[in-house]
């Protein structure tokens, strides 16, 4: 178990619940519903709105400290093209998405064209202030990355200098709230702490597994297993469409039998407005997201990923159980692998 539970006396039973907006939630579920009588329609679209981050976490590649915001402008384009393939949900990413001076507006825009705003961020550059600002455009839901309880030299995603951002959220956020730890950043207890402390405020929480070079999930010892097991029986506040339970043939068998609908239900537009299957396969295929259409979609649909059998990655299988009743035609043929510009080891 963790050391004692040590930010109980933070905590405060599920805060958020009253002022989530249920019309927010019904509009997810019709659009789910849709996306299920329509299997070309996309479920989740990543696009990045920065490539910049604030931090320097040893084990990611999906960032720099140099390049610009991509322009409000820009990004309303690719919205409006989003919104013509009828996207459910557009999430908002990076780098860290609250280094774009816009990203409100952003989420507005989102809202504005009839999709749902969800981002991704480290919370670091939360503020009060912002978290009211975010709720006001219309943000449905935000995950937070808190990898360990104590900053150590891979990553500074920890629950101690975090704490305070997670009051405010606890306090004045109106959208859902989930915080992603993971196993391999730190010691396997302290994942353990901040799932804790994560259900104890009320919020979602998810467990990732750490991957390789090449993608895949790295093996868990017998005590990051045990700690693995004690973070699911916790349970979790999260929908049922945000379940993770395909991470456990994965560790059970080493693969899983599956079809990825990656590249249709779910894709990852890169700052350069480029379409890619998922972040860690960038290039693949690379396509300018204004020239994306439907038979693109249809082409990914029905492709069989090699990838697949040990993928890691939530969102392409969350993505992709609407469809697991249909077929899957083609097979994807053998290439190599692009430049892991976009590659991430940890599952976000």
């Amino acid at each position: 178990m963790a050391r004692g539970l040590q930010f109980a006396p933070a905590m405060m039973a599920h805060p958020l619940s009253p002022r989530r907006s249920r019309r927010a939630d019904a509009r997810v579920a019709l659009g789910l519903a849709s996306a299920l009588v329509h299997p070309y329609r996309p479920v989740i679209a990543h696009l990045v709105v920065t490539r910049r981050c604030n931090l320097s976490c040893g084990y990611c590649f999906e960032y720099d400290r140099t390049s610009p915001p991509v322009p409000l402008a820009v990004l309303r384009e690719r919205i409006d093209h989003l919104a013509r393939l009828r996207t459910v949900f557009v999430g908002l990413t990076g780098g860290e998405p609250l280094l774009n001076p816009d990203l409100v507006a952003v989420v507005a825009y989102v809202r504005e064209r009839g999709m749902t705003p969800v981002m991704n961020t480290n919370g670091y550059l939360l503020t009060r202030d912002r978290i009211v600002a975010l709720g006001r455009a219309g943000l449905y839901a935000m995950q937070l990355s808190i990898d360990n309880v104590t900053p150590n030299a891979t990553t500074k995603k920890s629950l101690k200098p975090l704490l305070p951002k997670l009051r405010a959220l606890a306090e004045h956020a109106t959208f859902r709230v989930r915080i992603n730890t993971v196993l391999g950043s730190g010691p396997p207890e302290e994942a353990l702490e901040v799932a804790q402390v994560a259900l104890g405020f009320g919020f979602d929480t998810k467990c990732s597994l750490v991957r390789d070079e090449n993608g895949e999930p790295m093996a868990l010892d017998a005590r990051a297993r045990r700690i693995y097991d004690e973070i699911r029986k916790l349970g979790d506040r999260s929908p049922a469409y945000l379940s993770e339970d395909f991470q456990l043939p994965i560790l059970r068998d080493g693969h899983i039998d599956w079809k990825c609908r990656a590249g249709a239900r779910y894709f990852h537009v890169c700052e350069d407005g480029l379409v890619h299957l998922c972040a860690p396969r960038a290039g693949n295929p690379g396509k300018p997201l204004a020239d994306y259409g439907e038979e693109d979609i249809r082409r990914a649909f029905h492709t069989v990923k090699p990838c697949a059998k040990k993928c890691p990655v939530p969102y392409a299988h969350q993505a992709s159980r609407l469809d697991s009743f249909r077929p899957q035609r083609k097979t994807e043929p053998t290439r190599a692998r692009e430049p892991a510009r976009l590659h991430l080891r940890v599952v976000s």
